[in-house]
Protein backbone atom coordinates (compact mmCIF):
# COMPACT_ATOMS: atom_id res chain seq x y z
CA UNK A 1 0.00 0.00 0.00
CA UNK A 2 0.97 3.51 -0.77
CA UNK A 3 2.40 5.55 2.06
CA UNK A 4 -0.12 7.96 3.99
CA UNK A 5 -0.51 11.58 2.58
CA UNK A 6 -2.61 14.26 4.64
CA UNK A 7 -3.66 17.17 3.09
CA UNK A 8 -4.58 20.51 3.70
CA UNK A 9 -6.56 22.51 1.11
CA UNK A 10 -6.54 25.79 1.34
CA UNK A 11 -9.33 27.37 -0.70
CA UNK A 12 -12.57 25.90 -1.69
CA UNK A 13 -13.95 28.01 -4.36
CA UNK A 14 -15.34 27.00 -7.90
CA UNK A 15 -11.74 25.55 -9.14
CA UNK A 16 -11.57 23.78 -6.03
CA UNK A 17 -14.38 22.16 -6.47
CA UNK A 18 -14.84 21.17 -9.33
CA UNK A 19 -10.95 19.50 -9.61
CA UNK A 20 -9.35 18.85 -6.29
CA UNK A 21 -12.11 17.78 -4.14
CA UNK A 22 -14.14 15.55 -6.29
CA UNK A 23 -10.51 14.30 -7.80
CA UNK A 24 -8.99 13.33 -4.39
CA UNK A 25 -12.16 11.87 -3.28
CA UNK A 26 -11.68 9.60 -6.16
CA UNK A 27 -8.64 8.04 -5.58
CA UNK A 28 -8.65 8.63 -2.00
CA UNK A 29 -8.18 5.11 -1.30
CA UNK A 30 -6.28 3.76 -4.24
CA UNK A 31 -3.87 6.46 -3.18
CA UNK A 32 -3.54 6.49 0.62
CA UNK A 33 -5.04 10.01 0.57
CA UNK A 34 -6.34 11.57 4.00
CA UNK A 35 -7.84 15.49 2.82
CA UNK A 36 -7.54 16.17 6.80
CA UNK A 37 -8.36 19.50 6.39
CA UNK A 38 -10.22 22.69 4.05
CA UNK A 39 -9.05 26.43 4.72
CA UNK A 40 -11.28 29.11 3.42
CA UNK A 41 -12.74 32.86 4.55
CA UNK A 42 -15.44 32.76 7.16
CA UNK A 43 -17.69 34.48 4.84
CA UNK A 44 -17.76 31.61 2.60
CA UNK A 45 -19.09 29.02 5.45
CA UNK A 46 -22.30 28.50 4.46
CA UNK A 47 -21.16 27.64 1.46
CA UNK A 48 -18.70 25.20 2.22
CA UNK A 49 -21.03 23.22 4.63
CA UNK A 50 -23.59 23.21 1.71
CA UNK A 51 -21.01 21.50 -0.63
CA UNK A 52 -19.39 19.34 1.70
CA UNK A 53 -23.16 17.77 3.00
CA UNK A 54 -23.22 14.32 1.92
CA UNK A 55 -19.80 13.74 0.32
CA UNK A 56 -17.82 10.88 1.15
CA UNK A 57 -14.42 12.81 2.08
CA UNK A 58 -15.73 14.91 5.34
CA UNK A 59 -12.23 17.01 6.10
CA UNK A 60 -12.02 19.21 9.10
CA UNK A 61 -13.33 22.62 7.56
CA UNK A 62 -11.31 25.47 9.01
CA UNK A 63 -12.15 29.49 8.14
CA UNK A 64 -10.35 32.76 8.48
CA UNK A 65 -11.93 36.02 9.99
CA UNK A 66 -12.26 38.51 7.34
CA UNK A 67 -10.07 40.99 9.61
CA UNK A 68 -7.54 38.07 9.98
CA UNK A 69 -7.30 37.76 6.16
CA UNK A 70 -3.65 39.07 4.98
CA UNK A 71 -1.22 39.40 1.94
CA UNK A 72 2.36 39.93 2.54
CA UNK A 73 2.91 36.96 5.52
CA UNK A 74 0.22 35.36 7.65
CA UNK A 75 -1.86 36.87 10.33
CA UNK A 76 0.31 35.65 13.91
CA UNK A 77 -3.35 33.53 15.11
CA UNK A 78 -3.43 32.13 11.75
CA UNK A 79 0.06 30.83 11.50
CA UNK A 80 -0.15 29.48 15.29
CA UNK A 81 -3.41 27.73 13.73
CA UNK A 82 -2.02 26.34 10.71
CA UNK A 83 0.87 25.17 12.85
CA UNK A 84 -1.04 23.22 15.27
CA UNK A 85 -2.68 21.60 12.86
CA UNK A 86 0.10 20.29 10.23
CA UNK A 87 1.21 18.94 13.87
CA UNK A 88 -2.01 17.56 14.74
CA UNK A 89 -2.98 16.30 11.64
CA UNK A 90 0.05 14.78 10.65
CA UNK A 91 -0.21 17.07 7.15
CA UNK A 92 2.92 16.24 4.83
CA UNK A 93 0.58 18.23 1.62
CA UNK A 94 -0.50 21.49 1.19
CA UNK A 95 -2.77 22.69 -2.22
CA UNK A 96 -3.31 25.92 -2.22
CA UNK A 97 -6.26 27.19 -4.20
CA UNK A 98 -6.81 30.25 -2.97
CA UNK A 99 -7.20 34.21 -4.23
CA UNK A 100 -3.75 34.44 -5.89
CA UNK A 101 -2.86 37.45 -3.71
CA UNK A 102 -2.47 34.87 -0.83
CA UNK A 103 -0.35 32.49 -2.85
CA UNK A 104 2.92 34.05 -2.15
CA UNK A 105 2.18 33.79 1.38
CA UNK A 106 0.64 30.12 1.94
CA UNK A 107 3.35 28.83 -0.17
CA UNK A 108 5.85 30.33 2.14
CA UNK A 109 4.26 29.18 5.12
CA UNK A 110 4.06 25.70 3.83
CA UNK A 111 7.95 25.37 2.74
CA UNK A 112 9.16 26.83 5.88
CA UNK A 113 6.93 23.80 7.33
CA UNK A 114 8.95 21.06 4.97
CA UNK A 115 5.67 20.61 3.36
CA UNK A 116 5.23 19.85 -0.43
CA UNK A 117 2.98 22.23 -1.91
CA UNK A 118 0.83 21.74 -5.42
CA UNK A 119 -0.36 25.51 -6.47
CA UNK A 120 -2.80 27.42 -8.93
CA UNK A 121 -1.14 29.55 -11.48
CA UNK A 122 -0.30 31.80 -10.81
CA UNK A 123 2.81 32.39 -8.88
CA UNK A 124 2.11 35.80 -7.64
CA UNK A 125 0.18 39.09 -8.58
CA UNK A 126 -0.58 42.43 -6.64
CA UNK A 127 -3.57 44.63 -5.74
CA UNK A 128 -3.04 47.27 -8.55
CA UNK A 129 0.02 45.79 -10.71
CA UNK A 130 -1.54 46.54 -14.01
CA UNK A 131 -0.92 50.30 -13.13
CA UNK A 132 2.23 50.40 -10.86
CA UNK A 133 5.26 49.56 -12.50
CA UNK A 134 7.16 48.53 -9.56
CA UNK A 135 4.50 45.87 -8.17
CA UNK A 136 5.10 44.00 -12.05
CA UNK A 137 8.67 43.76 -11.27
CA UNK A 138 7.80 42.11 -8.01
CA UNK A 139 6.69 39.11 -9.63
CA UNK A 140 9.85 38.58 -10.53
CA UNK A 141 11.26 38.73 -6.58
CA UNK A 142 8.08 36.40 -5.43
CA UNK A 143 9.54 33.77 -7.59
CA UNK A 144 13.18 34.24 -6.70
CA UNK A 145 12.40 34.09 -2.79
CA UNK A 146 9.90 31.36 -3.46
CA UNK A 147 12.72 29.41 -5.30
CA UNK A 148 15.49 30.15 -2.58
CA UNK A 149 13.14 28.94 0.15
CA UNK A 150 11.65 25.81 -1.85
CA UNK A 151 15.96 24.44 -2.76
CA UNK A 152 16.90 24.86 1.13
CA UNK A 153 13.43 23.28 1.85
CA UNK A 154 14.94 20.34 -0.21
CA UNK A 155 18.00 20.38 1.80
CA UNK A 156 16.12 19.38 4.64
CA UNK A 157 14.38 16.83 3.18
CA UNK A 158 14.75 15.89 -0.99
CA UNK A 159 11.59 14.47 -1.26
CA UNK A 160 9.93 17.54 -1.14
CA UNK A 161 7.73 18.58 -4.21
CA UNK A 162 6.58 22.12 -5.31
CA UNK A 163 4.66 22.29 -8.10
CA UNK A 164 1.79 24.28 -10.16
CA UNK A 165 -1.06 23.34 -11.70
CA UNK A 166 0.11 24.56 -15.46
CA UNK A 167 -1.42 21.19 -17.12
CA UNK A 168 -1.37 22.51 -20.45
CA UNK A 169 2.18 21.45 -19.96
CA UNK A 170 0.37 17.63 -19.58
CA UNK A 171 -1.89 18.03 -22.70
CA UNK A 172 -0.56 15.48 -25.09
CA UNK A 173 -1.82 17.86 -27.76
CA UNK A 174 1.22 20.43 -26.41
CA UNK A 175 3.29 17.40 -25.97
CA UNK A 176 2.52 16.18 -29.88
CA UNK A 177 3.50 19.60 -30.91
CA UNK A 178 6.97 19.95 -28.90
CA UNK A 179 7.51 16.29 -30.57
CA UNK A 180 7.45 17.72 -33.64
CA UNK A 181 9.43 20.94 -32.85
CA UNK A 182 12.23 18.83 -31.52
CA UNK A 183 12.41 16.42 -35.15
CA UNK A 184 12.09 19.91 -37.19
CA UNK A 185 15.24 21.16 -35.07
CA UNK A 186 17.10 18.01 -34.94
CA UNK A 187 16.95 18.05 -38.30
CA UNK A 188 17.55 21.99 -39.33
CA UNK A 189 19.12 23.62 -36.14
CA UNK A 190 15.83 26.09 -36.89
CA UNK A 191 14.36 26.96 -33.35
CA UNK A 192 10.58 28.35 -33.21
CA UNK A 193 10.57 31.57 -35.42
CA UNK A 194 7.20 32.85 -34.63
CA UNK A 195 4.37 31.73 -32.53
CA UNK A 196 1.00 33.64 -32.14
CA UNK A 197 -1.05 32.45 -29.39
CA UNK A 198 -5.21 33.38 -28.72
CA UNK A 199 -7.22 32.59 -26.07
CA UNK A 200 -10.95 33.74 -25.16
CA UNK A 201 -12.85 33.12 -22.05
CA UNK A 202 -15.97 34.68 -23.54
CA UNK A 203 -16.76 35.84 -20.33
CA UNK A 204 -19.57 39.02 -21.06
CA UNK A 205 -19.56 40.50 -17.52
CA UNK A 206 -22.52 43.38 -16.79
CA UNK A 207 -21.08 46.67 -15.81
CA UNK A 208 -22.07 45.73 -11.89
CA UNK A 209 -19.98 42.61 -12.07
CA UNK A 210 -17.19 44.04 -13.22
CA UNK A 211 -16.77 45.97 -9.99
CA UNK A 212 -18.37 43.71 -7.65
CA UNK A 213 -17.51 39.94 -8.76
CA UNK A 214 -14.79 38.60 -6.40
CA UNK A 215 -14.19 35.75 -8.70
CA UNK A 216 -11.46 36.11 -11.69
CA UNK A 217 -11.83 39.84 -10.33
CA UNK A 218 -10.93 43.29 -12.05
CA UNK A 219 -11.60 45.59 -8.87
CA UNK A 220 -8.34 44.72 -7.20
CA UNK A 221 -6.60 46.24 -10.11
CA UNK A 222 -5.71 43.13 -12.51
CA UNK A 223 -7.61 40.80 -14.23
CA UNK A 224 -7.65 38.18 -17.34
CA UNK A 225 -3.17 37.75 -17.20
CA UNK A 226 -3.46 37.06 -13.73
CA UNK A 227 -6.24 34.48 -14.32
CA UNK A 228 -6.86 32.18 -17.38
CA UNK A 229 -4.22 34.10 -18.82
CA UNK A 230 -1.32 32.56 -17.11
CA UNK A 231 -1.38 29.49 -18.94
CA UNK A 232 -0.19 31.13 -21.91
CA UNK A 233 2.96 32.88 -20.39
CA UNK A 234 3.69 29.35 -19.12
CA UNK A 235 2.89 27.19 -22.36
CA UNK A 236 4.72 29.59 -24.50
CA UNK A 237 8.15 29.01 -23.54
CA UNK A 238 7.22 25.50 -23.01
CA UNK A 239 6.95 25.27 -26.43
CA UNK A 240 10.18 27.31 -27.33
CA UNK A 241 12.41 25.37 -25.18
CA UNK A 242 11.54 22.14 -27.76
CA UNK A 243 13.66 24.07 -30.45
CA UNK A 244 16.73 25.82 -28.52
CA UNK A 245 20.00 24.98 -27.79
CA UNK A 246 22.67 26.92 -26.01
CA UNK A 247 24.04 29.04 -29.17
CA UNK A 248 21.20 30.34 -30.50
CA UNK A 249 19.45 30.42 -26.79
CA UNK A 250 17.81 34.10 -25.77
CA UNK A 251 18.99 36.41 -23.12
CA UNK A 252 16.26 38.96 -23.25
CA UNK A 253 13.17 40.22 -24.49
CA UNK A 254 11.03 43.27 -25.69
CA UNK A 255 7.78 43.34 -24.43
CA UNK A 256 5.12 45.90 -25.64
CA UNK A 257 1.06 45.45 -24.31
CA UNK A 258 -1.93 47.17 -24.92
CA UNK A 259 -4.76 46.43 -22.04
CA UNK A 260 -8.53 47.14 -22.55
CA UNK A 261 -10.27 48.01 -19.12
CA UNK A 262 -13.60 48.11 -17.94
CA UNK A 263 -13.59 51.75 -18.68
CA UNK A 264 -12.32 50.99 -22.33
CA UNK A 265 -15.36 47.97 -22.02
CA UNK A 266 -18.05 50.69 -21.50
CA UNK A 267 -16.66 52.96 -24.47
CA UNK A 268 -17.37 49.79 -26.81
CA UNK A 269 -20.71 48.39 -25.34
CA UNK A 270 -22.33 51.69 -23.42
CA UNK A 271 -24.91 51.27 -20.51
CA UNK A 272 -27.44 52.77 -23.60
CA UNK A 273 -26.38 49.48 -25.58
CA UNK A 274 -27.25 47.32 -22.53
CA UNK A 275 -30.45 49.03 -21.83
CA UNK A 276 -31.38 48.46 -25.10
CA UNK A 277 -30.14 45.10 -25.83
CA UNK A 278 -32.07 43.97 -22.80
CA UNK A 279 -34.38 46.37 -22.08
CA UNK A 280 -33.91 49.30 -19.81
CA UNK A 281 -35.72 48.16 -16.59
CA UNK A 282 -34.80 44.73 -16.68
CA UNK A 283 -31.25 45.97 -17.09
CA UNK A 284 -31.75 48.95 -14.02
CA UNK A 285 -32.91 46.43 -11.70
CA UNK A 286 -28.99 45.17 -11.19
CA UNK A 287 -27.39 48.11 -12.64
CA UNK A 288 -26.32 49.81 -9.44
CA UNK A 289 -23.82 52.49 -10.83
CA UNK A 290 -24.17 55.24 -12.83
CA UNK A 291 -22.06 55.92 -15.50
CA UNK A 292 -19.61 58.41 -13.83
CA UNK A 293 -19.64 56.17 -10.41
CA UNK A 294 -18.19 53.64 -12.25
CA UNK A 295 -15.80 55.68 -14.58
CA UNK A 296 -14.90 56.82 -11.37
CA UNK A 297 -14.66 53.00 -9.36
CA UNK A 298 -13.02 51.30 -12.20
CA UNK A 299 -9.95 53.67 -12.71
CA UNK A 300 -7.73 51.60 -11.38
CA UNK A 301 -9.24 48.42 -12.52
CA UNK A 302 -7.50 45.64 -14.30
CA UNK A 303 -7.43 44.21 -17.63
CA UNK A 304 -10.08 42.57 -19.31
CA UNK A 305 -7.94 41.83 -22.18
CA UNK A 306 -4.26 41.63 -23.12
CA UNK A 307 -2.93 41.91 -26.58
CA UNK A 308 1.23 41.42 -26.24
CA UNK A 309 4.01 41.49 -28.37
CA UNK A 310 7.17 39.94 -27.47
CA UNK A 311 10.92 39.78 -29.17
CA UNK A 312 13.08 37.14 -27.54
CA UNK A 313 16.37 37.91 -28.52
CA UNK A 314 20.23 37.00 -27.80
CA UNK A 315 21.53 40.16 -27.18
CA UNK A 316 20.87 42.04 -30.16
CA UNK A 317 19.62 39.87 -32.56
CA UNK A 318 16.19 38.89 -32.48
CA UNK A 319 15.29 34.56 -32.36
CA UNK A 320 11.43 34.99 -31.86
CA UNK A 321 8.86 37.00 -32.09
CA UNK A 322 5.63 35.73 -30.21
CA UNK A 323 1.98 37.51 -29.58
CA UNK A 324 -0.14 36.36 -27.15
CA UNK A 325 -3.34 38.01 -27.21
CA UNK A 326 -6.07 37.44 -24.67
CA UNK A 327 -9.46 38.07 -24.22
CA UNK A 328 -12.11 37.78 -21.67
CA UNK A 329 -14.63 39.79 -23.72
CA UNK A 330 -15.26 37.25 -26.55
CA UNK A 331 -17.95 35.51 -27.76
CA UNK A 332 -20.20 34.31 -25.23
CA UNK A 333 -23.57 32.51 -25.03
CA UNK A 334 -25.14 34.66 -22.64
CA UNK A 335 -28.10 36.61 -22.83
CA UNK A 336 -29.25 37.09 -19.60
CA UNK A 337 -28.88 40.30 -17.35
CA UNK A 338 -27.94 38.61 -14.01
CA UNK A 339 -24.68 36.18 -12.36
CA UNK A 340 -26.98 35.17 -9.55
CA UNK A 341 -26.73 31.94 -8.79
CA UNK A 342 -24.62 30.87 -11.59
CA UNK A 343 -21.94 28.69 -12.15
CA UNK A 344 -19.06 31.27 -12.44
CA UNK A 345 -16.31 28.45 -13.53
CA UNK A 346 -17.56 27.48 -16.22
CA UNK A 347 -21.59 28.69 -16.67
CA UNK A 348 -22.95 31.84 -16.95
CA UNK A 349 -21.84 31.70 -20.94
CA UNK A 350 -18.60 31.38 -20.75
CA UNK A 351 -17.26 29.53 -24.14
CA UNK A 352 -13.45 28.90 -24.76
CA UNK A 353 -11.84 29.39 -28.03
CA UNK A 354 -8.01 28.98 -28.05
CA UNK A 355 -5.22 28.97 -30.98
CA UNK A 356 -1.66 28.91 -31.98
CA UNK A 357 0.10 28.91 -34.91
CA UNK A 358 3.67 28.16 -34.43
CA UNK A 359 6.28 28.62 -37.60
CA UNK A 360 9.66 26.85 -37.56
CA UNK A 361 11.27 28.83 -40.08
CA UNK A 362 10.99 28.13 -43.66
CA UNK A 363 10.62 23.88 -42.53
CA UNK A 364 7.39 23.73 -40.56
CA UNK A 365 4.39 25.32 -39.18
CA UNK A 366 1.73 23.53 -36.82
CA UNK A 367 -1.08 24.88 -36.25
CA UNK A 368 -3.94 24.31 -32.78
CA UNK A 369 -7.09 25.35 -33.18
CA UNK A 370 -10.14 24.63 -30.58
CA UNK A 371 -13.66 26.68 -30.76
CA UNK A 372 -16.27 25.91 -28.64
CA UNK A 373 -19.81 26.69 -28.17
CA UNK A 374 -23.05 25.58 -26.09
CA UNK A 375 -24.56 24.14 -28.82
CA UNK A 376 -25.40 20.27 -29.23
CA UNK A 377 -23.90 20.32 -33.13
CA UNK A 378 -23.92 16.89 -34.80
CA UNK A 379 -20.50 16.60 -34.15
CA UNK A 380 -19.24 17.72 -30.97
CA UNK A 381 -15.67 17.54 -32.50
CA UNK A 382 -15.99 19.43 -35.14
CA UNK A 383 -16.25 23.41 -35.04
CA UNK A 384 -18.40 25.04 -32.35
CA UNK A 385 -18.67 21.28 -30.62
CA UNK A 386 -17.90 20.89 -27.30
CA UNK A 387 -14.93 19.06 -27.99
CA UNK A 388 -13.75 20.42 -30.56
CA UNK A 389 -9.98 20.61 -31.11
CA UNK A 390 -7.88 20.41 -34.51
CA UNK A 391 -3.89 20.14 -35.58
CA UNK A 392 -2.87 21.01 -38.62
CA UNK A 393 1.01 20.37 -39.40
CA UNK A 394 2.52 21.65 -42.48
CA UNK A 395 6.31 20.45 -43.25
CA UNK A 396 8.40 21.40 -46.25
CA UNK A 397 8.70 17.56 -46.69
CA UNK A 398 11.29 17.59 -49.21
CA UNK A 399 13.64 18.95 -46.69
CA UNK A 400 12.65 17.09 -43.58
CA UNK A 401 10.84 14.67 -44.55
CA UNK A 402 6.92 12.80 -43.51
CA UNK A 403 3.70 14.34 -45.00
CA UNK A 404 3.62 17.69 -46.42
CA UNK A 405 0.37 18.02 -44.42
CA UNK A 406 -1.10 16.11 -41.66
CA UNK A 407 -4.66 16.87 -39.75
CA UNK A 408 -4.97 15.22 -36.36
CA UNK A 409 -8.36 15.80 -35.11
CA UNK A 410 -9.33 14.82 -31.57
CA UNK A 411 -9.35 11.55 -31.93
CA UNK A 412 -6.26 10.71 -33.01
CA UNK A 413 -4.45 12.76 -30.32
CA UNK A 414 -6.14 10.73 -28.19
CA UNK A 415 -4.89 7.36 -28.97
CA UNK A 416 -1.44 8.76 -28.35
CA UNK A 417 -2.70 8.96 -24.43
CA UNK A 418 -2.60 6.78 -21.82
CA UNK A 419 -6.21 6.05 -20.73
CA UNK A 420 -7.87 7.65 -17.89
CA UNK A 421 -11.04 6.08 -17.64
CA UNK A 422 -13.95 8.62 -15.95
CA UNK A 423 -11.48 11.11 -15.05
CA UNK A 424 -12.59 14.98 -16.60
CA UNK A 425 -10.25 16.96 -16.70
CA UNK A 426 -7.25 14.40 -17.62
CA UNK A 427 -4.26 17.09 -17.63
CA UNK A 428 -4.84 18.28 -14.08
CA UNK A 429 -5.30 14.84 -13.30
CA UNK A 430 -1.96 14.10 -14.64
CA UNK A 431 -0.38 16.79 -12.67
CA UNK A 432 -2.21 15.65 -9.34
CA UNK A 433 -0.98 12.44 -10.01
CA UNK A 434 3.05 12.98 -10.79
CA UNK A 435 2.37 15.41 -8.26
CA UNK A 436 1.78 12.33 -5.52
CA UNK A 437 4.39 10.29 -7.40
CA UNK A 438 7.36 13.12 -6.91
CA UNK A 439 6.19 14.01 -3.13
CA UNK A 440 6.56 9.83 -2.76
CA UNK A 441 9.52 9.70 -4.50
CA UNK A 442 8.76 7.50 -6.89
CA UNK A 443 10.50 10.01 -10.01
CA UNK A 444 12.24 12.78 -9.32
CA UNK A 445 11.19 16.40 -8.77
CA UNK A 446 13.46 17.77 -11.64
CA UNK A 447 11.43 15.56 -14.20
CA UNK A 448 7.74 17.25 -13.35
CA UNK A 449 7.05 19.21 -16.39
CA UNK A 450 5.06 21.45 -13.62
CA UNK A 451 8.15 21.51 -10.69
CA UNK A 452 8.02 25.00 -9.98
CA UNK A 453 11.57 25.98 -11.08
CA UNK A 454 10.32 25.91 -14.35
CA UNK A 455 8.20 28.98 -13.58
CA UNK A 456 10.77 31.83 -14.19
CA UNK A 457 10.23 32.67 -17.91
CA UNK A 458 6.05 32.56 -17.41
CA UNK A 459 6.88 35.22 -14.36
CA UNK A 460 8.88 37.15 -16.40
CA UNK A 461 6.29 37.15 -19.31
CA UNK A 462 3.77 38.38 -16.83
CA UNK A 463 6.09 40.60 -14.82
CA UNK A 464 7.12 42.33 -17.92
CA UNK A 465 3.57 42.43 -19.67
CA UNK A 466 2.17 44.16 -17.17
CA UNK A 467 5.18 46.38 -16.28
CA UNK A 468 4.33 47.73 -20.17
CA UNK A 469 0.84 48.16 -19.11
CA UNK A 470 1.38 50.32 -16.37
CA UNK A 471 3.90 52.55 -18.45
CA UNK A 472 0.57 53.02 -21.25
CA UNK A 473 -1.59 53.61 -18.41
CA UNK A 474 0.60 56.81 -16.80
CA UNK A 475 1.81 58.08 -20.70
CA UNK A 476 5.32 57.04 -20.68
CA UNK A 477 7.56 54.24 -22.69
CA UNK A 478 5.26 50.76 -22.66
CA UNK A 479 8.32 49.06 -24.45
CA UNK A 480 9.90 47.08 -21.99
CA UNK A 481 13.39 44.96 -22.21
CA UNK A 482 13.70 42.10 -19.46
CA UNK A 483 16.18 39.80 -18.74
CA UNK A 484 14.55 36.36 -20.19
CA UNK A 485 15.92 32.69 -20.74
CA UNK A 486 14.76 29.27 -21.11
CA UNK A 487 16.32 27.20 -18.43
CA UNK A 488 15.19 23.37 -18.68
CA UNK A 489 16.88 21.77 -15.33
CA UNK A 490 16.56 18.11 -16.86
CA UNK A 491 15.06 15.87 -19.61
CA UNK A 492 10.79 16.17 -18.89
CA UNK A 493 9.66 13.14 -17.70
CA UNK A 494 7.38 11.93 -20.76
CA UNK A 495 3.89 12.89 -18.71
CA UNK A 496 1.68 10.57 -20.04
CA UNK A 497 3.54 7.26 -19.20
Amino acid sequence: MKPLSNIILIGLGPHAKRIYFPFIEMIANDWNLNLAVVVDLEACRTDMEAYLHGRALRPKLITIKEKQQTYDELNPEVRILMDTLVEQERIDIVIIASEPLTHVMYAKWALANGLSVLMDKPVSTHTDISTEGHLARQLVQDYEDLSTLYERARQANPRLCFAMMVQRRYQTSFNLIRDRLQDCFAQTNCPVTNIQSFHSDGQWRMPTEMVDQLYHPYMQGYGKCSHSGYHYFDIVPFLLEAAASPEKNVDNMDVYSNFVRPNDFMAQLTTADHEKLFGSENFGMYNKYSDDQFATLASKFGEVDAFCNLSFKKGRRVITVASINLCHNGFSTRDWVTAEGRDLYQGNGRVGHEAHVIQQGPFQTLHFHSYKSKENVANARQAGGKEHLEIFIFRNHKMIGGLPVEKLDLDAIQALEQPLSDMRDKAKAKVIMDFLRAHRGEVPQEELCTDFRRSRPAVRIAAAIYESAAAAFHGSNQIINAPFCLEPIAPIRKPNK
